[in-house]
């Protein structure tokens, strides 16, 4: 419930804070006092009113960071940071990833930030978990809810620094098999890879209407994405 109203209230976090504090503290001096039967069930609610502060204390961390980036509403930005998903092509042609913010700010002016912000390029390679890339393009705030603070209609796009290491590795196979499955006959051809990696760019948009007509986009989630997310909003 706490981690909700944070989620959709994110100023009620510092009573939150205060709360789950105070009332740690009160439960505390009790168990103190109180037979051990009785400090065992203290004890629950101790740990519940502890994990209420930690989870408000996360959101409170987040919030600033979140809140500067969701500042560039309506604005052409710079930004820069790291691939954090599978990217997948949504109604617009868009390739969209969710991307880690290392920096924002306007064209040439970019300055340190931190936040999750969604990315819609045109879709091209080198794009993958683990990228550092550089975006141009118009911002727009999201609805509360949303994990991704911004999104970013890329004019242009370029990867700074390829993935490198296990994401490297997870990239060329993932390359290969969504290369392997073109292959086969269609439907599957374009079904296969995002059932099974996340990869939606080769489905064609009768299938993926018919997917959602039939309630089965559910069966494409992988990392965090799926047949409802072509359609990004701003």
């Amino acid at each position: 419930m706490v981690a909700l109203l944070g989620v959709f209230a994110p100023n009620t976090a510092g009573w939150c804070v205060l709360a789950g504090v105070v009332g740690a503290a009160v439960v505390l001096a009790a168990m103190l006092r109180r037979s051990v039967v009785q400090a065992s069930a203290a004890g629950v609610v101790l740990v519940v009113l502890a994990a209420v502060a930690a989870v408000s204390i996360t959101v409170m961390v987040a919030m600033p960071g979140r809140d500067s980036a969701a500042s560039w509403d309506g604005r052409v930005v710079e930004a820069t940071g790291e691939v954090a998903s599978s990217a997948s092509v949504g109604r617009d042609g868009r390739l969209w990833m969710e991307v880690q913010l290392t920096g924002i700010g306007s064209p040439g002016s970019v300055r340190s930030a931190s936040a999750p912000v969604r990315v819609g390029i045109d879709p091209a390679n080198g794009f993958d978990l683990g990228a550092t890339i550089r975006v141009t393009g118009e911002a727009a705030a999201t609805d509360p809810g949303e994990r991704a603070a911004l999104m970013v209609f890329a004019s242009t796009a370029s990867v700074e620094v390829a993935a490198s290491g296990a994401f490297a590795v997870a990239a060329d196979a993932r390359s290969a098999f969504i290369e392997r499955s073109t292959r086969l006959p269609e439907p599957g051809a374009g079904l296969l890879p995002g059932l099974a990696v996340g990869d939606t760019r080769a489905v064609s948009t009768e299938l993926n209407d018919d997917m959602r007509t039939s309630g089965l986009s559910h069966l494409t989630a992988v990392s965090g994405l799926d047949f409802r997310h072509r359609s990004p909003s701003p």
